[in-house]
């Protein structure tokens, strides 16, 4: 339907409809159109360093060194829940991503009893990221805590639990 817009003194007509000729006086105002974009515009070129991978792509990772030796748990983690599907290198130049992070362990008897016994709190936590292949890009990050409320004392805890659960947790972020 064609709208025709028509301006009075002090009043607004909307026709809705065939076009109807202009009254003695009256200013026609049509919306509007935005000018075409021309062919003639060129889009910009892609980056020449190649395409930034996303996480779907990334096959090879580079663990950095991290405090209290989450960097080791986590290299024995993704054999195990990974192979084939991720290739841990040892060196930075191989690799289509690099995993960088920290991680703290609360120390002393008060800690170990109200975190690993009691599942009150995380005794050890990490915060791992995973960079592009330059470090310029962040492809994935998260947290995790050792923290377990039933039988704490019985299972495994403190930085082989928090790399159990990130590398869970990155699998499942790469098969989405």
């Amino acid at each position: 339907m064609l709208r025709t817009y028509f301006v009075l003194p002090s009043l607004v007509f909307c026709l809705m409809g065939q076009d109807v000729p202009a009254p003695a006086g009256a200013i026609p105002n049509t919306p509007a159109r935005p000018p075409a974009a021309s062919p003639a515009t060129p889009t910009p070129p892609p980056p020449s360093s190649g395409a930034t991978p996303d996480l779907f792509s990334v096959r090879k990772i580079f663990i950095d060194k991290m405090p209290n030796d989450l960097d080791q748990y986590l290299r024995a983690e993704f054999i195990k829940q990974m192979k084939g599907r991720i290739v841990v290198v040892l060196d930075k130049n191989d690799c289509d991503a690099i995993l960088t992070g920290v991680s703290e362990e609360e120390k002393g008897t008060g800690a170990k009893i109200t975190g690993r016994y009691l599942g009150l709190h995380d005794v050890a936590t990490g915060t791992v990221s995973l960079l592009d292949r330059e470090g310029k890009v962040l492809l994935w990050s998260d947290e995790a805590g050792d923290r377990s409320l039933l039988f704490g004392a019985m299972k495994r805890g403190g930085e082989r639990k928090v790399a159990d659960r990130l590398v869970a947790k990155l699998k499942k972020a790469m098969m989405r």
